[in-house]
């Protein structure tokens, strides 16, 4: 029974054979739509080409389909035509597309294809339908996935092209005679396209092909079900393809990947409720999403014209079974959907159709899409990155060129115009050349005070006193050295604890002294006064010192705190013609340093005024009082244009506003203490002599307790010379 069996089997194979011999053969030719008998073998793991529209993420049985199962696609009507660009418009769009022309566009279609060029750069409806045509036009160069606005609007007719596939696949797996019967269930075929063609608003054309055999070059059977509007018109192509007919005009079909392996199913049946068939148990397989394939986008020509909108086909092939059980390639169901658009975003990066296939340069540009998933290249501009700018509107011909990049320092600039300011380095040159010139004499100052040590004009003054004084005049001019450079945190930091340390050296040391002059020469009591060397006055000066020191770490650690945080020290500002340039910031603790210094310059203007009857030694109060009160008005109008004006001052006219402070003030108050001393070519008169005693000849020990009160009085009033106190002694 068995041998029977398998005679019977091996009679209709022969049978099938001879009759597809027997009939007219039909080419596969790679314009074609239908599939070339020799199948390609599926992979027995997951395909993840291109090709697949939705990975399934239904776990799956694979199993290897034999190498003559499953046929390999043909595409049809493709035409080897790139994206050329248009030719050149008026338009203010940018050239659309990097994809080159193809220089073998066939000529018989000249007109059609740049006719399809321009709909596809113009999107213009009225122009398409009014050019002529003779085939279809594919974008077949097009490389990569459909955009996610095209795929979610495939779903559904991919959806209904499985279903129908499936119901085939069952079909012909479940009766191994079927396709001897297709006169028989020609209607069953009629009804499937049919409804395959109407079962979504989306699907213009459903294609059936039937193969007589996996080596036979012709189609059984080619149905067509095209919809137009609330009609749907049927077509058998058979007959017509055989003879050459209906092959340019079916669309294009993508071929270039492997099928992939197909899903086995368990067919279980139920015998008592089911007349037929009579087997409880059996295999099948269908196929799923990864099984689907498309072609490229394409525009239909009918009639001599294209038809409005761009076209794709989805395609799946049903099997039978051979008598091993395996599955064998019957044919293949296709529809043909009407896109809504072609999802262009050529701005997107990624492997999408169009993707990054704008014309901007990336390094000095950034493409933004002025419509999403459109049908029209060239919806798009490219618009300069920060820091460069266009030397052309965007909206010109060549508005595609690489932006220029601004000048240094610039954010964002309209033109090659300077935005950091120009220093004029002749200016600052001189200013840091007589700033030192300055700082030397100083120095000099320094040691021919020391040289001079023994000179009574010194002794009068303090030597240890007066090299303090020079040594923070040194801090104070040291201030326009770290503003001539560059502004940084570290020279910020700087030029604060030398601008305030300075200031304290040196006026504090004169404050000090005329609180010394207060203590000795104003005292009314009748007890004596002990006298404040140089060296208590140094000790007085280093507490006032600590304090300073103190303030200048507070300020210190809260700005490193700050800085931690994201508030910065170096500030980007500009000047009023907007230039820009970078200063250090100012915050309330730079308020806090100069109320500070006008304070101990008010305490210093007291002790000034009650001095002012005292009778010194080349008046020495006198021009220390002079030295106070020019200092307090020349930094108030410093600091009143520093808090104002030089946030958006030119880093030149700074510079030269803190030169001029620093000689106005620290230069005339050196110049106020050393050169009177030095004008006097003689010794003093007598009656002048008094600010200060030479606390290093004076030994207040040595005053004897049966001094008069005239002396004690004198004493308290005036200041004596040591030589009156031994004549006194005497």
């Amino acid at each position: 029974m068995a041998v029977l069996w398998w005679l019977l089997l091996w009679c209709h194979h022969a049978q099938q054979i001879v009759h597809a011999n027997e009939s007219t053969s039909w080419t596969t030719n790679a314009k074609e739509w239908m599939p070339a008998p020799t199948p390609t073998p599926p992979s027995t793991t997951s395909n993840d080409s291109p090709s697949t529209l939705f990975p399934s993420s239904v776990s799956t049985l694979a199993v290897s389909v034999p190498a003559d199962s499953s046929p390999s696609i043909e595409s049809t009507s493709s035409l080897h035509a790139s994206l050329p660009s248009p030719p050149s418009t008026s338009s203010t769009s940018f050239p659309m597309t990097s994809l080159s022309p193809s220089p073998d566009i066939d000529p018989v279609d000249d007109e059609g294809s740049k006719a399809a060029l321009n709909f596809l750069h113009s999107g213009d409806h009225i122009l398409l339908s009014e050019a002529n045509c003779s085939k279809s036009f594919e974008l077949t160069e097009l490389q990569g996935l459909p955009p996610e606005t095209v795929l979610s609007h495939l779903r559904g007719p991919r959806d209904s092209l499985l279903h129908a596939t499936n119901f085939l696949n069952m079909i012909f797996q479940a009766s191994d005679m079927r396709e001897s019967s297709i006169k028989e269930d020609m209607e069953w075929y009629h009804a499937l396209v049919r409804s395959l063609a109407g079962g979504h608003p989306h699907i213009r054309r459903a294609l059936l092909s039937l193969t007589a055999h996996p080596m036979s070059s012709k189609p059984l059977l080619l149905l067509q079900a095209t919809k137009k509007g609330h009609e749907i018109l049927l077509q058998d192509l058979s007959s017509d393809f055989h003879h050459g007919r209906h092959k340019g005009n079916l669309g294009s079909w993508d071929n270039s990947h492997a099928s992939p392996s197909l899903t086995k199913a368990i067919l279980l049946n139920d015998l008592r409720s089911l007349d037929t068939p009579k087997w409880s148990r059996g295999d099948s397989y269908i196929v799923d999403h990864s099984h689907v394939r498309w072609t490229k986008p394409f525009l239909e020509c009918e009639g001599g014209h294209f038809l409005q909108g761009w076209i794709t086909s989805l395609s799946a092939a049903f099997y039978g079974l051979k008598p091993d059980l395996s599955p064998e390639f019957k044919g293949t169901l296709r529809v043909d959907v009407q896109l809504l658009n072609l999802g262009i975003d050529q701005c997107a990066k990624g492997s999408a159709w169009f993707a990054n296939s704008h014309s901007c340069d990336e390094n000095s540009t950034q493409c933004i899409s002025d419509e999403n998933d459109g049908s029209t290249l060239g919806r798009y501009r490219c618009v300069c990155q920060p820091g460069y700018y266009r030397t052309r509107h965007e909206g010109s011909e060549m508005s595609n060129v690489a932006c220029r990049p601004c000048s240094e320092g610039c954010a964002t600039c309209v033109d090659g115009s300077p935005c950091l300011v120009e220093e004029d380095w002749a200016l600052r040159v001189t200013v840091l050349s007589v700033q030192a010139t300055g700082m030397l004499v100083v120095f000099l100052s320094m040691l021919v005070s020391y040289n001079f040590r023994d000179s009574k004009r010194i002794r009068a003054s303090g030597l240890v006193l007066l090299e303090t004084i020079l040594f923070g005049s040194l801090l104070l001019y040291f201030s326009v050295f770290i503003l001539y450079f560059k502004p940084s945190v570290f020279r910020c930091f700087v030029l604060r604890w030398v601008r305030l340390l300075g200031f304290c050296i040196v006026y504090g040391t004169i404050v000090l002294k005329l609180y010394r002059v207060m203590k000795v020469f104003l005292s009314r009591t009748a007890q004596r006064v002990p006298y404040l060397t140089s060296m208590r006055l140094l000790r007085m000066l280093f507490v006032f010192l600590l304090f300073c020191i103190w303030f200048l770490v507070g300020w210190t650690l809260g700005t490193l705190e700050n800085l931690r945080r994201g508030v910065l020290v170096v500030i980007r500002t500009q000047t009023r013609e907007g230039l820009v340039f970078y200063t250090c910031d100012h915050d309330r603790w730079d308020y806090m340093m100069s109320i500070a210094e006008v304070l101990l310059l008010c305490w210093g203007s007291f002790l000034c005024y009650r001095a002012r009857s005292i009778p010194s030694a080349f008046h020495e109060p006198r021009y220390m009082g002079i030295a106070i009160h020019n200092e307090m008005i020349v930094s108030a109008a410093f600091h009143v244009l520093r808090f104002l004006i030089v946030p958006s001052l030119h880093p030149d006219w700074t510079l030269l506003l803190f030169f001029i402070h620093t000689h106005g003030t620290v230069t005339m108050t050196l110049i106020l203490l050393f050169v009177p001393k030095f004008l006097h070519a003689g010794v003093p008169p007598r009656e002048e002599i008094a600010a200060e005693v030479y606390e290093d000849e004076l030994d207040l020990r040595r005053s004897r307790s049966n001094l008069n009160s005239s002396i004690t009085s004198a004493w308290s009033e005036h200041s004596l010379d040591p030589d009156d106190i031994r004549n006194v002694d005497g």
